[in-house]
């Protein structure tokens, strides 16, 4: 077990508390002090100076030490952020004196972790990383912890959008780091600042053998509905919190689905699927596909100066130009309610996405810090993936939280596998879109 030592001013606490909370400050002994100091004063200049002198070589001398409070805990994080979290908790731990953290980082994906956490609560992490779009369901399983201690130095920097994204039931049981949704790459050698704007014209360009013009993944669930909000259906409603309503099966549902049908059907379509649309991308052999922040980096690597970033294009749905919107949640760090040690790791948590290791995740990860101080600098700003991403999170669509959006993701995936195969036609799409919502909500067969 490590000592920590205490100044002076702590050695009240250490006495009074220190048995059960380690170390903290009291102003008890502030004043006594101060009261000595003033009395002091009333006495004669020399006086005054000795006794000074006294209080302040007592001062210097009285020291105390304390136990710091024994720490074990588990981290999940993405293979990439290894290294970075090592170095946090590391950070952390030298400044918080009342902590002896002994610590395990094991990889973990975001999409994982939730439902790891399910299968085993007991041998899970203590903290791990979890889209948004699951802390509801999470919180209302009394999986995970609300985060309350330290959250308040972060609240009044996070934007609206990713508060309400944590919060359930008046209570915040995620700490935001990076807004999460996907805007579109593109190659400027193949395609100008204008033509990618819409979907239309990008498709109907015409690229040269061997060459294709758009991609993106709908057999994808997370990708698909990008169609459907953008030619205005709703999912739980126009807030996001009815699980009886979906309106995909209406008839701007059927004109998306239609959309689709006739893309997948484009001999210059290439379906994203298992990476192949990232690869044409960075041979030069695609015009435009649809991605993350995390692809960034090997985007740079492979096209240079030709790599251009920009938000959704609109598309002709229906007859009319739409603007596409996909989901929008975020990359959360939370932690786990069953944790031996809530206080510490509530406060890594939020020390894990505060602006400093924000900004350093940032430079290392490229995923584009939530922090409004940090998203208004220039440094975002003047990033072509950083400016893509934001432009496109405000075109987006709040990914909703409620627990029936766990209803939504094999259905939607389902349909786009469908279409993608040909099994699912213009013919039967509506019939096909009927079966999507009963299966979404339930409501169709109640």
């Amino acid at each position: 077990m490590k000592l920590k030592k205490l100044g002076a001013l702590m050695m009240t606490t250490a006495i009074t508390a220190g048995a059960l909370a380690g170390c903290g400050s009291s102003s008890n002994g502030a004043a006594q002090n101060q009261s000595s100091a003033t009395e002091t004063a009333d006495s004669t200049a020399s006086a005054d100076a000795a006794e000074s002198t006294e209080t302040a070589e007592a001062t210097e001398s009285t020291e105390t030490t304390a136990e710091a409070e024994d720490v074990n805990l588990k981290i999940w994080v993405p293979e990439e952020e290894v290294d970075i979290t090592d170095q946090m908790v590391k950070n952390f731990d030298a400044e918080h004196d009342e902590f002896n953290i002994t610590y395990e980082i094991a990889v973990v994906g975001i999409d994982e972790a939730p439902a790891n956490l399910e299968t085993d609560a007991d041998t899970a992490a203590d903290i791990f990383y979890t889209p948004s779009g699951g802390v509801a369901d999470l919180a209302g399983k009394g999986l995970i912890l609300p985060i309350t201690k330290d959250f308040d130095t972060l609240a009044a920097d996070l934007p609206e959008s990713a508060l309400n994204a944590v919060t359930v039931d008046g209570l915040t049981y995620a700490v935001p780091f990076s807004p999460n949704t996907y805007f579109m790459y593109y190659n400027k050698d193949l395609l100008t600042e204008d033509e990618v704007k819409s979907l239309d014209t990008i498709m109907a360009k015409d690229l040269g053998d061997g060459m294709y013009n758009f991609s993106t993944q709908i057999t994808n669930s997370w990708y698909i509905e990008s169609f459907f909000l953008g030619n205005g259906c709703t999912l739980f409603g126009a807030d996001g919190k009815d699980p009886s309503d979906c309106s995909f099966n209406d008839a701007n549902g059927l004109a998306a689905g239609e959309y689709v049908i006739d893309l997948a059907t484009n001999p210059k379509y290439l379906e994203d699927k298992d990476g192949v649309g990232g690869s044409a991308f960075k041979e030069g052999k695609l015009g435009a596909v649809t991605s993350g922040a995390w692809s960034a980096p090997e985007f740079r690597e492979a096209l240079g100066d030709s790599l251009g970033a920009v938000a959704l294009p609109t598309a002709n749905i229906g007859g009319k130009d739409v603007q596409l919107s996909n989901f929008v949640d975020f990359k959360t760090i939370t932690v786990k309610s069953n944790t031996a040690h809530p206080l510490a790791a509530q406060q890594l948590a939020v020390y894990m996405a505060n602006p400093d290791n924000s900004l350093l995740r940032y430079k290392e990860q490229g995923d584009v810090p939530v922090l409004k101080s940090l998203a208004d600098s220039d440094e975002i700003k003047n990033d072509i993936v950083s400016s893509a991403l934001n432009d496109q999170a405000a075109l987006a669509t709040n990914q909703p939280s409620i627990t029936k959006m766990g209803d939504y993701w094999d259905p939607a995936a389902a349909l786009g596998e469908g279409i993608y195969s040909g099994e699912i036609t213009k013919d039967n799409l509506q019939a096909q879109l009927d079966a999507l919502v009963d299966s979404i909500t339930g409501t169709l067969t109640e």
